[in-house]
């Protein structure tokens, strides 16, 4: 890994997830998988599901062979299998779960075959649901936050 992408990687780990170190590709590769298998609960990973999985892992600065898997992932493994080959990963379990209510809700439809697929999640990790709700409502917020800054920035058009 290049000096430039450690360090955009680290600020990047640091700043959505408080992490002090970098986790590897593979717990990446299997903790990207997992949200896949979330979002192909209502029988198909969206382009912008998929889309907005992908950016995100790549804004991690992961090695090039997760982004091509995860290009191609059909997401068809069983869960619990997939977050079970990696100990961190589920030790992750509340991000692990906003990353998976983000990545469903990006087609602009947040389908309840997915909530159905998260809630399963949490009960895999031993997440209560009562936190599932709060990490829903909290996507929700950040969207909104998200759309409010964009119309302040740029109330007219973005310059790009």
């Amino acid at each position: 890994m290049s000096d430039i992408r450690k360090l955009a990687s680290s600020w990047t780990f640091n700043w959505f997830f408080g992490f002090n170190q970098i986790p590897t590709d593979e717990d990446c590769s299997i903790y990207m998988k997992s949200v896949l298998c979330c979002a192909k609960a209502d029988g198909v990973i969206s382009p912008e599901e998929r889309d907005w999985a992908v950016g995100f892992c790549a804004s991690w600065g992961v090695a090039d062979w997760v982004i091509e898997e995860l290009k191609t992932y059909e997401a068809d493994e069983d869960l619990e299998e997939v977050i079970a080959r990696s100990p961190q990963v589920s030790m992750a379990q509340r991000d692990l779960l906003l990353t998976a209510i983000r990545v469903c809700a990006a087609d602009g439809e947040f389908h309840e075959d997915e909530k159905t697929k998260i809630k399963q999640m949490a009960s895999i990790i031993g997440v209560k649901e009562e936190i599932v709700e709060q990490l829903e409502q909290l996507q929700k917020e950040e969207f909104a936050l998200r759309q409010k800054r964009i119309n302040l920035l740029y109330p007219e058009n973005s310059p790009y």
